[in-house]
């Protein structure tokens, strides 16, 4: 293996990004070398970290960076990837029948990848959930020297059943979808189909052989789990395994990623029994090894390129056509609330994908405090609507223009990323198109707060309206479980800027000039006087709606009638786009629409 010298050691401990795995369908990674100046040496030993699956992946992905930064600070090499057809990896056609199979087949290649790394074959393996039941069924053919599963599903089964109720209590699926029969099976967004559901139901760590090498398990802490079980099962193994009661799971594994919690007396735990069976030794290599950062998917309609990339201490994916066109804009994907930058639902992936199949160059990153990208200036994480977010999209735009040599941009969000969208194109020339999707927040004050934000919210107009007919509604109220007094005084105040709205709209319909309008409605209006497409995509049960009718009026009246403003609204999407449906729905709507608008290269740039 090829290796590269750096000028400085401090080089060798900065996690690095690469592809690796099957060439066809190559998985993302990140490899966090030892740290061999603060452990005082290395261990010569690996740490291959298996996440769990969907939402749990999602939410548990900051705590997963944390403890690869822990392992390396003590000595350990550690990579820390992703399945095909999850994260930032390739699909790969095997999971439409073989998704376990090829997952099992997935922590195999990664342990060989890291193995290579490190030139050693001393092996742990780690996992979360479903990450735990799959690195367990791998443990003796990976040659693993030690397990640590953290609230491990111990039968396929029971979890499978978990995620049918689950995924029979979800949100309602298009009519359409429906009548046309492609709606898939899905658990909160991610696919769940019957093979899958089979394959995982034939997983049980009772019914697997006793590993016959140190074993820890740390329990969850939200509900009774069956860790005791596998201590039961395993009692007459040598080490006996070894179990930690210390809290720190529910915590990690909240419903949202901006309220998760590092769980650092969980990590602790596990550098506690792990250093000593590892011993620090010296070592005089001062190199790493070359890794590829770019690839090819060769995916249906066109072969893209996708390139992991690094600019202003922030991260990304660059995903390109085969041949790129410079006079297009590119496009930009901000994160979603504190989502690392695959996005909800894995959607910002499929855009990225079905945009560079479409001819864009598009760019999708980790703002400051999100993913693998720095901390905020004030040193934190997860921060959803930090100041510097503007910063970091203007840092996007400076690294396209550099490197790709694109100087004009489209920038996408949803939510919080469609605040800092349009926040960022509102006195940018150089922004071609805004693409928003079911934005919440038009204006960000000094000392706001998520929570306090979302105490004094209520949901639609369109859901109340709904729900007023609804028996069960009448039987909550008479209960006391609805607040009902703030929910007449929100819906009193929007009904007051209604009307507000209303004059607004008379006036300018009489008098041509924006001086009328709220600020909010001024700067979209100036946005489209200067050429500047935009595209806003809602639920229309979503409060968005109601936030979009406060800003521009009924239907978005305010913003006039020209043709470089079009307003979507679909059907039971639910706020982040849950149902595989509405998932397919706003990509094939996005990509039509850039091509159409931006579809004539340097002609329509010309314009």
């Amino acid at each position: 293996m090829s290796r590269t010298s750096f000028p400085s050691t401090d080089l060798l401990y900065t996690p690095q990004p690469c592809w690796f795995g099957d060439a066809q369908a190559p998985m993302t990674g990140w490899y966090h070398p030892a740290r061999r100046r603060d452990a005082g040496g290395v261990r010569h030993c690996g740490v291959l970290l298996c996440p769990p699956y969907g939402h749990e992946y999602m939410v548990s992905y900051l705590s997963y960076r944390h403890l690869a930064t822990e392992l390396a600070s003590a000595g350990f090499d550690v990579l820390f990837f992703d399945y095909n057809n999850t994260g930032d990896a390739a699909d790969h056609p095997a999971a439409q029948t073989g998704q376990v199979a090829l997952w099992q087949t997935n922590i195999r290649d990664a342990a060989q990848y890291l193995r290579s790394l490190i030139q050693s074959e001393t092996l742990v393996l780690f996992g979360t959930r479903l990450g735990a039941l799959l690195a367990a069924s791998v443990a003796r053919e990976t040659g693993a020297a030690a397990l640590m599963l953290l609230a491990p599903v111990v039968s396929g089964r029971s979890y499978s059943r978990e995620l049918q109720i689950l995924s029979q209590t979800g949100g309602p699926a298009s009519p359409a979808s429906h009548h046309a029969g492609t709606e898939q099976a899905q658990v909160a967004g991610y696919p769940w189909n019957e093979a899958l559901r089979q394959q995982i139901s034939g997983l049980d760590m009772l019914n697997m052989p006793a590993p016959e090498i140190p074993v820890l398990i740390l329990e969850r802490d939200d509900v009774t789990g069956q860790e005791q079980k596998i201590l039961q099962a395993w009692q007459d193994t040598v080490p006996l395994p070894h179990l930690s009661t210390t809290p720190g799971y529910a915590a990690m594994m909240t419903a949202d990623a901006h309220e998760t919690t590092v769980p650092a007396a969980l990590w602790q735990d596990i550098l506690t029994w792990l250093q000593p069976q590892f011993c620090l030794r010296d070592t005089g290599v001062a190199s790493l090894p070359a890794f590829q950062t770019e690839t090819v998917l060769p995916l249906p309609r066109a072969a893209i390129t996708e390139k992991l990339v690094k600019f202003d201490d922030l991260t990304g994916v660059l995903s390109s056509p085969a041949s790129p066109d410079t006079a297009r804009p590119a496009v930009i994907i901000a994160n979603t609330g504190a989502n690392h930058r695959v996005g909800n639902h894995r959607l910002s992936v499929q855009l990225a994908r079905e945009l560079a199949q479409a001819g864009f160059t598009v760019l999708r990153f980790d703002k400051a405090g999100i993913g693998y990208s720095k901390a905020t200036p004030d040193d934190l994480t997860n921060q959803v609507y930090a100041a510097c977010g503007l910063d970091d999209l203007r840092a996007a735009q400076a690294f396209l223009l550099h490197t790709e040599q694109i100087g004009t941009t489209i920038l996408c969000g949803l939510c919080s990323g469609a605040y800092f969208a349009s926040l960022a194109a509102a006195d940018d020339p150089q922004v071609r198109g805004v693409v928003l999707m079911n934005q919440l927040v038009y204006r960000w004050r000094e000392g706001d707060t998520l929570e306090s934000r979302k105490n004094d919210s209520i949901k639609s107009t369109h859901f109340y309206v709904k729900a007023i007919r609804s028996l069960h509604t009448w039987k909550r109220l008479l209960r006391g479980q609805i607040a009902f007094r703030q929910i007449v005084r929100k819906l009193s105040q929007r009904t007051a800027r209604r009307l507000q709205l209303l004059t607004q709209h008379i006036i300018t319909r009489w008098i041509d000039s924006p001086h009328f309008l709220g600020r909010i409605a001024r700067q979209f209006r100036q946005m489209e006087a200067r050429g500047t497409e935009i595209l806003m995509i809602m639920d229309a049960a979503d409060s968005s709606v109601d936030q979009m009718t406060e800003n521009f009026g009924r239907h978005g009246a305010l913003l006039g009638g020209s043709r470089r403003i079009r307003l979507e609204i679909t059907r039971n999407a639910d706020h982040t786009f849950t149902p595989l449906w509405s998932q397919r729905y706003v990509t094939q709507l996005i990509a039509s629409h850039l091509s159409e608008r931006f579809g004539g290269g340097a002609a329509n740039a010309a314009k």
